[in-house]
């Protein structure tokens, strides 16, 4: 008998502070058999690789919709997109199962719930009680009571910067295919702690993240485990849902995930004020003064208060701004810059030109500071084209949007008609900038994506201004519930109220 397993979802990363709104022009959507083509997002690959390995399931793909991270998805851009999900779920025939390729941490302007939690709402509707749902979490995703009452497989990333979207989707494809087929009765709890902690301080690499995520795999060899896991949620929105919390998926053993979820939440808890920035750091002229005497070569530096990748706008030009009083930084790249009526002037004077271009008159939230500078126009571009990360794949990357590289004093400058993120050296190649030749780079990072990792030789993390600022102490804070970590260092947790569980019967 044939097994109907449907694949469809909705990643959008939201940064709720950001200064903008996504819209339907920063949504990518694919339908149907171009989800196999989803070859830049792992996470389906996994699933889809998974659920090919079964000759008795049929693989029934529907609507996977990807945005960059950013602000909150426009209201009705997000209903068409979850009305279309819950068509096509409910014309799809019979279904036995859906794996759910969300992110966690959406949010929808003008909702006052967990946009994730909405999401998986309607589509449990759509398919009806008693069919598995599964969630490939992200490491910085959230989840409510609610949305865990209807999710009978539950996996997350374990490594930051992620390197293992692949693994995630093939676990959770994986466990979805044993409930439809009755090999587990999944049972899931989860520990909720009051602890709002950014992706920089909770690198895998480093302590506690280190010990603490690289535990979980002694949680899912325990007799009756099917997966433990840990999410650190999306720290930077002022969410009364937002949190980290521990999720454990057993095999019919309600108890078992109970005191499993509560574990683990104590050794988090234990270890709350050790998650602080491991990597250098520094306040924004110290970093930049450091990179300009680096010896190693190349240095790569990140502007995290403006970290396109947790949804920033990038558009500040502040860190530039103080690039151009460092002479000593005298053979610079900063990359990356949203400045869409910059991109548009230079574009038509053409390459060569020298243009009068006023930094911060394009800052979203219309903060300063302002200035205004010579460029000259060395190239331009109307996308960027870069070869496929993934091996597998010849198909080429395509970022669209035109961009301008000038020359603003002894710096190198990319700024872009839309956003984008800088987050492998092949998108610098493709704007005719060599990822290694030069002394420094400014990016629109946190901490740097794992192939630019791999080619800095130094990375220092600026403590810049901004939205995505890593100092939570410098954000304003009014719906979640306090005392929480870091903002209040004397917090409590109370254990009796943070442990939530859902028997196997539940969907």
């Amino acid at each position: 008998m044939t097994t109907r397993i449907a694949v469809a979802g909705f990643v959008q990363e939201t940064l709720a502070r950001s200064p903008f709104l996504t819209d339907e022009s920063m949504i990518q959507v694919r339908r149907g058999q171009e989800l196999y083509g989803t070859t830049n997002y792992r996470g389906t690959v996994g699933a889809l690789d998974r659920l090919g390995e079964d000759a008795d399931v049929e693989t029934v793909p529907l609507l996977f919709a990807r945005s960059l991270s950013g602000g909150s998805v426009r209201r009705d851009v997000y209903e068409a997109i979850k009305a279309e999900t819950v068509e096509l779920l409910r014309g799809a025939g019979p279904l036995d199962g859906l794996v759910l390729l969300n992110h966690g941490a959406l949010e929808v302007d003008g909702f006052d719930v967990h946009g994730d939690t909405d999401f998986t709402l309607a589509v449990r509707e759509a398919v009806g009680p008693g069919v598995p749902i599964g969630v490939p979490f992200d490491m910085h995703g959230q989840l409510t009571p609610e949305m865990l009452a209807e999710l009978q497989a539950v996996t997350v990333l374990r490594t930051a910067p992620h390197r293992d979207q692949y693994e995630a989707g093939y676990r959770v494809a994986d466990q979805v295919v044993r409930a439809v087929k009755g090999e587990t009765r999944p049972t899931r709890a989860y520990a909720h702690l009051p602890m709002f902690i950014p992706g920089e301080k909770c690198m895998t690499a480093y302590s506690p993240a280190r010990e603490l995520w690289g535990s979980l795999p002694s949680y899912d060899a325990r007799p009756g485990v099917i997966e433990a896991n840990i999410l650190l949620g999306f720290g930077w929105n002022d969410r009364p849902w937002v949190g980290t919390q521990a999720v454990i998926v057993t095999d019919d053993d309600e108890q078992l995930a109970r005191d499993i979820a509560a574990e683990i939440a104590r050794d988090v808890w234990a270890r709350r004020h050790e998650f602080v920035l491991r990597m250098e750091n520094m306040e924004l002229d110290e970093g930049l003064s450091a990179a300009a005497e680096a010896a190693e070569r190349p240095t790569y530096v990140t502007d995290s208060g403006d970290n396109v990748s947790a949804g920033a706008g990038g558009d500040l030009t502040v860190v530039l701004q103080h690039v151009l009083d460092h002479p000593e930084l005298d053979d610079v790249v900063v990359a990356g810059i949203l400045a869409p009526r910059t991109v548009r002037a230079c574009r038509e004077a053409g390459i060569g030109a020298t243009v009068r271009v006023e930094l911060g008159a394009e800052h979203l939230d219309g903060s300063g500071p302002r200035r205004v500078v010579e460029a000259v126009v060395e190239d331009a571009g109307d996308e960027i084209v870069i070869p496929n990360p993934v091996a597998e794949s010849s198909t080429p990357t395509r970022s669209e949007g035109a961009w301008v590289r000038l020359r603003i004093g002894s710096a190198l400058v990319t700024m872009h008609a839309v956003r984008l993120y800088i987050g492998q050296p092949g998108m610098l190649e493709a704007m005719g900038i060599d990822p290694v030749a030069h002394a420094v780079y400014v990016l629109k990072f946190g901490y740097l994506l794992p192939q630019l990792e791999d080619v800095a030789a130094r990375f220092i993390l600026l403590r810049s201004p901004g939205p995505s600022a890593v100092d939570f102490g410098t954000l304003a804070w009014e719906r979640i519930a306090r005392p929480a970590i870091p903002m209040d260092r004397d917090a409590t947790w109370d254990e009796s109220t943070a442990v939530r569980s859902f028997p196997s019967s539940t969907g």
